[in-house]
């Protein structure tokens, strides 16, 4: 079973879909942002790499394709915290 609060589980349960939009719940910060499918894949794809560990380098391929879309590297960051967090309670990641 998944955990709940990681990063792969936070983008099921708080980024619905609304009207061809996402709406994501910044875990951090706890405010929304309405989001295109395509940024929505890239969070996807950051929070994959959060619990493979292979933040680091999700992160330098971004940065050679050209950079981060608009506000999305913070938001992969805030997923990215999710796996910090987990780890310092002490939870598996």
């Amino acid at each position: 079973m998944s955990d709940p609060s990681s990063p792969r589980a936070w983008m099921n349960i708080h980024c619905p879909s609304l009207d061809g939009q996402f709406v994501f719940l910044d875990p951090l910060w706890w405010d929304t942002h309405l989001l295109s499918e395509g940024a929505v894949q890239v969070l996807r794809e950051a929070a994959i790499a959060i619990e493979s560990g292979e933040f680091d380098a999700f992160v330098i391929e971004v940065e050679a394709a050209g950079g981060w879309p608009p506000g999305l590297e913070h938001l992969a960051q805030t997923l990215a915290s999710l796996q910090c967090r987990a780890m310092a309670e002490g939870e598996p990641a």
